[in-house]
């Protein structure tokens, strides 16, 4: 198999895929999505929206933005809590732009970045035109975690992606696993870009899901990890390749009680290599 068949193959046989030309990425209209950050350092939960609503073109629009949080989990070094849910959403009133996106900013909140070693709050945003109907809705996540480590390494010169991903206790509660199960979903997003010249492809599941699941068994301290291991080899010689990985850790119970994000580039040529 030649090399660029071997890369193709990781396109084509993706769940998902969205082709990014080197003009269009910067012409493509932006997607719609709810955005949620929980920030680390300070405790401060941001929600707002943004992207494209109507087709480009369409007459600007008065448009109804309502965020509402849909609960989430709170985990100190000794218990466990379900977030709950807003009663009523943030009712917010935009306008769309000439070219269809709507902008909005929605509600503000915080939580304790010192005693909780993991926070997860769920964000449902709603648009709905000026009668009131729905027209479509976005949901997103944010975490804060304290527990769990995810590496991704990308080594040019073997041409390997590796995976690894280590952490504590997979519940609330003191780090006594005593050999309690778990498990690790994966979540793959490969962007490739074969030549300069060419179109730049990313891959990614959608919708729920992981491309696949570890089990796990933890330490009598309440230690666990899910060894390392090599996710991709890249025989050719593209002119870009990334991966970005995202982890959830889920109890016996499936409830996400563990999260976090990697991603490492493994070729870009237009970065000169360093001498």
């Amino acid at each position: 198999m030649s090399r660029l068949r071997t890369l193709a193959g990781l396109v084509v046989l993706a769940t998902t895929g969205l082709l990014i030309t080197p003009a269009a990425a910067q012409a493509a209209q932006p997607p719609l999505r709810a955005n949620i950050t929980c920030d680390s350092q300070t405790g401060a939960v941001k929600t707002w929206a943004s992207g494209t609503l109507f087709t480009p073109g369409t007459p600007p629009a008065p448009v109804t933005v309502e965020f509402q949080r849909r609960g989430g989990t709170v985990i100190t070094a000794t218990t466990s809590a379900p977030l709950a849910s807003a009663p009523v959403p943030l009712v917010v009133k935009a306008t769309s732009t000439s070219s269809g996106e709507v902008n909005a900013t929605g509600y503000k909140t915080t939580f304790n970045p010192v005693t909780s070693v993991f926070y997860r709050e769920n964000l449902l945003v709603t648009f709905k035109n000026a009668a009131g109907v729905t027209l479509t809705t976005r949901e997103a996540s944010c975490y804060h975690d304290r527990r769990t480590t995810v590496t991704l390494t990308c080594d040019p010169a073997a041409g390997t992606v590796t995976v690894a991903v280590a952490g504590v206790n997979g519940r609330a509660g003191a780090a006594n696993g005593a050999g309690r199960p778990a498990r690790v979903g994966y979540r793959f997003a490969r962007t490739v870009q074969h030549d300069a010249n060419d179109p730049r492809f990313r891959s990614e599941l959608l919708g729920p899901g992981w491309d696949f699941e570890h089990r796990i068994t933890q330490a009598a301290d309440g230690t666990w990890s899910d060894p390392a291991f090599v996710d991709a080899t890249i025989t050719s010689d593209p002119y870009y390749y990334a991966e970005e990985l995202t982890v959830s850790v889920l109890d016996t119970y499936g409830a996400v009680v563990g999260w976090g994000t990697a991603q490492c580039t493994l070729f870009d040529g237009s970065v000169t290599p360093a001498a």
